[in-house]
Order: C-alpha cells, then structure tokens, then sequence
C-alpha cells in the first residue's frame, strides 16, 4: 500500500469521523416520553401527586413540559437540545409568563392555575422615559431624550390554562433581540433598557392577579441566558 493511498484513506477516515459527529449533535433525537420524564428526571416519589399536563414542541430543538404537582403548583420545565443530549435549562413549580429564547426562536409560555380564572395575557415590551446629557462642559456636548416605549401584544388564551406563542416579530424590530441586556437598534444607545412585563384580565376585561398559581411562592432554576421572567407591570405606569 503506497503513502497516497494510505493519505487518502485517513483523510476519509477523518471526513467520515467528522460528519458523524456533526449529525451526532446538529440532529436532536426523539425527545422524552412523559413516562421517561417522570422517572428518569423528576425524581417523583409515591407522596408526590406529579402529573405532565403536555410535552409542547416549539421547534426541533426546543421543547417545554407543562406539568402540576399535588393538584396545586402548575409550572414548567425548559428542555433544548445541547452538545448531543437533552438538557433541562429551567425549571419552575409556578409558571406564570414567561420567554424562551433559543436556536433563533423567541416564545412566550404560560402554565396557570385553572382556579384563576383568567382569559387574557397582555404582554408587554416598555422602556421608561428619559433624559441625559453627556461632555456637559466640552465641545461634544450631547442632549438625548428617550421616549417611553409601549408595545403590547394580547393573547386569548382560550379553554386551557397553559399555552405558548412566538414572540410578535415587530419587538425584535424594536429591541433588536429578545435578551436580558440592554440592546442596540441603530436608533437607540446600548444604555436604553427594554422590559418585558405582563398583566391577566378576566372575561369582563378587567385587570386580575395570578393568587392561585402564585399561592405557594412558587420557584425555580434555570441556567443560561433562555428563559426570561415576565414582572408585572404596574397599570399606573402604562400610558
């Protein structure tokens, strides 16, 4: 076997080794079952009423596990497919909205308390009203007025008390992406901060509070930079 030969066929090897491991972590497997859930990452014990309401898909990368658990704490787990596996980034027992970005995608998922009676989800994207002044004393001297921001996006949540939708395209216009930080748009300075916030309305349209999916205090962790907590957000500084 000459030196050519044998270049070519570790060179294949290598491209062969390579391609396999690309798909090994680009392609996600088939996810979980909620059987597998349960008794391979919950850890649920005989006292533990647990019960997965439903495993959602939001993109091939992406997946969320509704679930409750002694009939009384509705919250979620965030799943993403990472580094060739599976991996649960967050995790709550109380789930009132909150976003998820990851593989390009941004969403807003929800898991309520079915004894709040709630209708609407209005999502909110808001940056406060300011004014600065930089190089007061030089020749630079620059004056910037930022206006208040306000977009709002409504859900009608329908029959079930848990969902998800994709975050509206227009406050990626707005903000630039869907992230903790403060962003940069090409209109507004990095300092410029955007909040993400929410509020619930019952049929009649009027403003309610989460009581009963908060009851407990709720709780949870999460890693990374792919779940973002909805605060709420206070009518009076709405405009």
């Amino acid at each position: 076997m000459n030196r050519k030969l044998i270049a070519i066929l570790i060179f294949g090897g290598i491209m062969a080794a390579s391609i396999g491991g690309f798909y090994f972590f680009s392609v996600p497997k088939e996810f979980y079952t909620k059987e597998e859930l349960i008794e391979n990452h919950f850890y649920v014990t005989p006292e533990v009423k647990f019960q997965i309401q439903e495993i959602v898909q939001l993109d091939e990368k992406t997946y969320i596990a509704l679930h409750n658990s002694y009939g009384e704490n509705y919250g979620a787990s965030v799943w993403i497919w990472r580094l060739g596996k599976w991996e649960n980034v967050g995790s709550s027992s109380s789930s009132g909205p909150h976003i998820l970005n990851n593989n390009g995608n941004s969403y807003v998922y929800w898991n309520l308390h079915p004894d709040d009676i709630v209708k609407t989800i209005e999502v909110y994207v808001t940056s406060r009203r300011n004014y600065s002044i930089t190089n007061a004393n030089t020749s630079e001297h620059n004056e910037v007025y930022f206006p208040q921001i306000q977009v709002k996006h409504e859900i009608d949540i329908g029959k079930k008390s848990y969902g998800h939708m994709k975050v509206p395209s227009e406050w990626k216009m707005l903000t630039g992406s869907v992230d903790l930080n403060p962003v940069e748009n090409g209109l507004l300075p990095s300092s410029h901060y955007f909040l993400y916030q929410y509020r619930v309305l019952n049929e009649k349209g009027e403003e309610v509070r989460l009581e009963h999916t908060h009851r407990n205090g709720g709780g949870g962790s999460y890693s990374g930079d792919y779940v973002i907590f909805l605060g709420h957000v206070q009518s009076e500084n709405l405009e």
